[in-house]
């Protein structure tokens, strides 16, 4: 930036920050929906793949994503906790500098900082949600949009020599149950990403786990971290080793560095945080959470769920096109209760299924084959707890509220017993129904819609999908698969809740 520039800055949002220098500029939301927007084939050779390449692209991690609504919003808020946090700690300005320095040096003698940073307490974000629904790809391709570390020279301005700045962090750590395992886990991740050595010489110099975790935060200080990813479940060993006050003050100590802090876990999570002071900073922003599509009835299901099926169904690796792809569509959603990771197993089965039968596409049928396999008999009761809204279901899953669905889907249950359970089309009729080839909506029409969606909520209730007849493979699997079963279900939880 010109000197020029640095001096005409009208306030501290403005002011020249080298910190947000290599860091991407989004504008608008269809900026973060194209940036977090990922197809794994694209640009590859479909037609000229071997049969062992397709099985092999169907069996490997796969990680696309046609973002949602849900997903762009957590990513822009993810966005503004990193900027918002750089602009805050702006090694320009003096304020900054010297509080920087007071910490380097309390780290440097393992004691506790002697004030809170300007942003203390201010970007803590909690996402929530059944696993699957897409919290961590989201997660994955936010981060994949940005540089990981970018190296400054000397500025002046700062006062560095040199800078490795660390843009975000994913926090990995070790299961053993104890917070120095916790500490070393965010060091050895340092060290990838930074060529360091901490995660060896600071537990040398700083033998309590109190001095380290001081030393360890200031060392994510010192590089100006931007946002740092736990994932609560790497937490929840600790907690359940006895550490749960202690993982809390530690917490509490991260919160207060000023290094914006975003929590993941599924929908259970953080029942472990019982200060008050502790959980109304995790409300300090809005949870993002992660719902199936379609479980709590939202306005917006339909295109939400067009947009979790155009990711799903692009990872496609055969030859032929996709017979009757509105009604795949349908199916998709039906047979996997709109959890987009169920969604995609599906899929890619179905494919396998039908390369294997030397067949060069797959349509509605080969989806209901999928989900009528043994493969999928750990699934299935997941998805039909959450498509026929039956909360018996989703309580053989430790990590799922069913609780909580209970009492949501409560109201309903008469409609729902009436409608979808009885008086069903049959599948022949959908299956051959006229679909509407509906064209998709920008990210201007997708955040009109959403804030539709927040002003009606509390006044409509959103039209429950049409379900498949009693016939259907469908009903039948939540029949045949999980009902008659769900007491030895419920028994065998009982005996091994691990």
């Amino acid at each position: 930036m010109s000197e020029l520039k640095k001096s005409i800055a009208s306030s501290w949002y403005d002011a020249y920050n080298p910190l947000l220098e290599g860091i991407p500029v989004f504008k608008e939301i269809e900026d973060i929906m194209d940036a977090i927007a990922f197809d794994p084939l694209k640009g590859m050779n479909i037609e000229h793949l071997s049969f062992v390449d397709r099985i092999a692209l169907l069996t490997g991690e796969k990680t696309p994503l046609e973002p949602t609504m849900q997903s762009a919003r957590t990513a822009m808020v993810w966005y503004g906790m990193l900027t918002s946090g750089l602009r805050a700690r702006n090694p320009t300005l003096a304020t900054n500098k010297k509080y920087y320095y007071e910490i380097l040096k309390c780290a440097q003698g393992g004691e506790k900082p002697p004030a809170a940073a300007p942003t203390s307490g201010m970007s803590i974000n909690v996402v929530k949600g059944p696993t699957g629904t897409g919290k961590s790809v989201t997660q994955q391709r936010f981060c994949a949009c940005l540089p990981q570390v970018i190296d400054h020279g000397k500025v002046d301005a700062a006062g560095w020599i040199s800078m490795r700045q660390l843009v975000y962090l994913n926090v990995q750590v070790s299961h053993d149950g104890s917070r120095g395992g916790f500490l070393l886990g965010i060091l050895h991740e340092m060290d990838k990403a930074l060529g360091t050595h901490y995660s060896i010489s600071l537990p040398k110099q700083y033998k309590t786990v109190e001095k380290l975790a001081v030393a360890t935060i200031g060392r994510l200080i010192a590089h100006f971290t931007g946002i740092l990813f736990v994932d609560e479940a790497q937490l929840r060993n600790l907690v359940e080793s006895g550490q749960a006050e202690l993982m809390q003050m530690f917490l509490l100590l991260l919160m207060n560095s000023g290094i914006p802090l975003v929590l993941s876990g599924n929908e259970r999570a953080f029942d472990w945080v019982t200060y008050s002071q502790d959980k109304s900073r995790l409300a300090l922003t809005p949870q993002s959470i992660f719902y199936p599509i379609g479980a709590t009835n939202e306005e917006n299901a339909e295109v939400e769920w067009a947009a979790v099926a155009a990711g799903v169904m692009a990872y496609y690796v055969l030859k032929g096109p996709i017979r009757e792809r509105e009604i795949c569509i349908k199916i998709l959603w039906a047979c996997s209760g709109g959890i987009a990771r169920i969604a995609l197993i599906l899929w890619c089965n179905a494919q396998i299924e039908a390369l294997y039968r030397n067949e060069e596409s797959i349509g509605p049928s080969d989806i209901q084959l999928a989900y009528a396999s043994p493969t999928f008999n750990d699934m299935r009761p997941l998805a039909d707890g959450f498509h026929y809204k039956k909360s018996e279901l989703l309580a053989l899953y430790r990590d799922v509220d069913a609780d909580f669905y209970a009492r949501f889907w409560r109201p309903l249950q008469g409609d729902f017993n009436q409608t979808s359970m009885q008086t069903n089309e049959p599948l022949e009729a959908m299956v051959h129904a006229k679909t509407s080839q509906k064209k998709p909506l920008s990210g201007p029409e997708k955040l009109k819609l959403e804030q539709t969606r927040q002003r009606n909520k509390n006044d409509k209730r959103g039209l429950m999908m049409q379900s498949m007849s009693a016939e259907d493979i469908r009903q039948q699997g939540l029949a045949k698969y999980n009902l008659t079963n769900l007491t030895e279900l419920k028994a065998q939880i009982e005996k091994d809740p691990a």
